[in-house]
C-alpha cells in the first residue's frame, strides 16, 4: 500500500513540474497581442499649397508725347517720313514740334500739301529718334555750345563774345529771333551809322524793320 502511494505522489510531482515547464515555454512562445486599429492614429494627409497662378494685371502703355523738342543743333525736315526725301529745312535747337501725325518713329509737324496739281501729297517730318519730351534749357554749356555755332562769325566776335551770346540768348528766348535768323545773316555785324559799340543782326527777315541793335558796350537791345 505504501508502494502504491509513493508512485502516485511521484507522479503528481512529475506532472505538476510537466505544466510549469509547459507553462514556461508557452509564455515566451506567444507572440506579443496585435494592437487593434483604435489604438492607432490613422496618418493625417499633408495638404499640398498650389502656387498661385494668379496674373498681374498687364500695365496701360503710356500715351506717346504730342510734341517734342530739338535737342540737337538741328535736325532736318523733309517732305516725306524718310530720310532719303528731299530736305525742306531744318528744325533748330530748343524749338517746340507739335505732332500732328505718326508714321514710325517719324511725325509729321505741318499740313499736307501738293507742290502742283497732280503731284504726290508731301509735307514736314522729322525723325523723333534724337528729339527730347522734356524742353531743353537755352542756358548753360551746352547752349553756349550750340549758339557759338551760329554766331561766331560776327564782326569782332572775340572782343565782344560775351555780349554777343547774352544778347542773342535773350533775343532767341523772347521769340524774338531764331537760331535760323543768326545763320542766315552770319550772327552780328558792324554798324557804320552808329557809335562804334553798337552792331546789328536780322531776325524775322531782311529788310530794315527786323533790324536788331546792340550795344555791345551797356548791353542795350533796341
Amino acid at each position: 500500500m505504501k508502494k502504491i502511494l509513493l508512485g502516485l505522489g511521484i507522479g503528481a510531482v512529475l506532472l505538476g513540474a510537466g505544466g510549469g515547464v509547459a507553462y514556461y515555454l508557452g509564455y515566451f512562445e506567444e507572440s506579443e497581442p496585435p494592437q487593434t486599429s483604435g489604438n492607432r492614429k490613422a496618418p493625417v494627409p499633408q495638404t499640398l499649397v498650389e502656387p498661385s497662378n494668379i496674373e498681374e494685371p498687364t500695365p496701360e502703355p503710356k500715351p506717346l508725347p504730342n510734341h517734342y523738342y530739338v535737342s540737337r543743333s538741328a535736325e532736318t525736315v523733309y517732305l516725306q517720313p524718310e530720310s532719303t526725301s528731299t530736305p525742306d529745312g531744318i528744325a533748330y535747337y530748343g524749338e517746340q514740334l507739335n505732332v500732328m501725325e505718326r508714321r514710325g518713329d517719324w511725325i509729321r509737324i505741318a499740313p499736307i500739301y501738293q507742290l502742283e496739281e497732280g503731284a504726290d501729297e508731301v509735307s514736314q517730318w522729322v525723325n523723333s529718334a534724337h528729339l527730347s519730351v522734356e524742353p531743353v534749357k537755352l542756358s548753360g554749356s551746352d547752349w553756349l555750345d550750340v549758339l557759338q555755332e551760329y554766331i561766331e562769325n560776327s564782326d569782332h566776335y572775340m572782343s565782344f563774345q560775351e555780349a554777343f551770346l547774352e544778347a542773342s540768348t535773350q533775343l532767341i528766348k523772347g521769340k524774338q529771333c531764331r537760331l535760323a535768323d543768326f545763320e542766315e545773316v552770319g550772327g552780328w555785324i558792324k554798324s557804320i551809322n552808329h557809335k562804334d559799340s553798337v552792331y546789328f543782326t536780322y531776325c524775322g527777315g531782311i529788310e530794315a524793320e527786323h533790324k536788331i541793335y546792340l550795344n555791345v558796350a551797356s548791353g542795350e537791345i533796341f
